[in-house]
């Protein structure tokens, strides 16, 4: 696997200095870029890219030997008008365009949604691009028996819709990563990377501790039971990454992306720590 970023990740210093920040990722060794779309881009033009227009992002990138690999796209875009998304990403040489998860009521919605993210993938097809879904913990609660994931991979076309499996957020669901990996295979395109701070060794699966599975998880509540300081750099925490690293490459999921949801450190400083951290692994693909 490659290592690359979510960009997310460093969202303060992109409001700041989107530029200069996107050079300093580049140096550190973050070669492959996943996009976000998040508050403080709304206003811009291109805010579900680089901010940048497409032949000036085409220029960005050669000049910094970067490419864009993946995109999320807001919940708040409308998804009826993803043609314009679809089109800028293929034009800057992405083939990957995703959303940053769902929330559903019930099954009934569920399959509803799954319809929808079908129609998503049907029209991204047509731009030469892949729709995907990334996953957070709220996918292992289970609607009549069976896990969300699993309803959502059974009721989408392999050919219209990937996924991206976060193992945080899937380890924060009571769920072992490598297990799911090794489960779900060629139907991911990418894995998310962070740790889990060492004081919720104790505390890591939220529905044992904080969420009841059988009641509806709105984003209210994602937001609410999110525990800001359970997020550590990666190889900090008590997240055992090796493993996982050894699980994508088995099935052969080209990327792993750090993802740094929230930090108690300079969004800089945390980047480097989890790139330095990455370096110590084996099975990494660095050309």
């Amino acid at each position: 696997m490659k290592v690359g970023i979510q960009l997310y990740s460093v969202r303060q210093s992109l409001a700041k200095d989107a530029m200069g920040t996107l050079k300093a990722l580049a140096k550190m060794g973050y070669k492959y870029w996943e996009t976000a779309q998040f508050a403080a881009m709304t206003t811009m033009a291109n805010s579900y890219g680089l901010g940048l227009g497409v032949e000036d992002a085409q220029k960005f990138l050669a000049d910094n030997d970067v490419k864009v690999i993946g995109a999320h796209v807001s919940t708040a875009q409308d998804l009826t008008k993803m043609g314009e998304v679809y089109a800028y990403h293929a034009a800057i040489g992405n083939k990957m365009v995703g959303i940053t998860g769902g929330f559903f009521d019930d099954k009934d919605d569920l399959l509803r949604k799954c319809e929808l993210y079908n129609k998503l993938g049907e029209e991204a097809k047509t731009y030469g691009v892949m729709f995907y879904y990334h996953s957070h913990f709220h996918e292992f609660q289970k609607f009549d028996g069976e896990y969300v994931m699993d309803i959502l991979l059974a009721n989408t076309d392999p050919e219209l819709v990937g996924f991206e499996l976060d193992t945080y957020w899937a380890q924060r669901g009571g769920m072992d990563p490598v297990a799911l990996i090794g489960k779900y295979k060629s139907r991911l395109k990418f894995l998310h990377q962070k740790d889990i701070a060492k004081a919720y060794a104790d505390k890591v699966n939220l529905f044992a501790t904080c969420v009841d599975p059988e009641k509806t998880i709105p984003l209210s509540l994602y937001r609410e039971v999110m525990q800001k300081e359970s997020f550590a750099e990666v190889g900090t925490g008590i997240m055992d990454i090796q493993p996982i690293i050894d699980a994508g490459n088995q099935v052969g999921v080209p990327y792993i992306l750090l993802e740094q949801d929230w930090t108690q450190r300079d969004e800089m400083e945390s980047v480097q720590m989890s790139m330095d951290a990455f370096r110590r692994y084996s099975g990494i693909e660095w050309a």
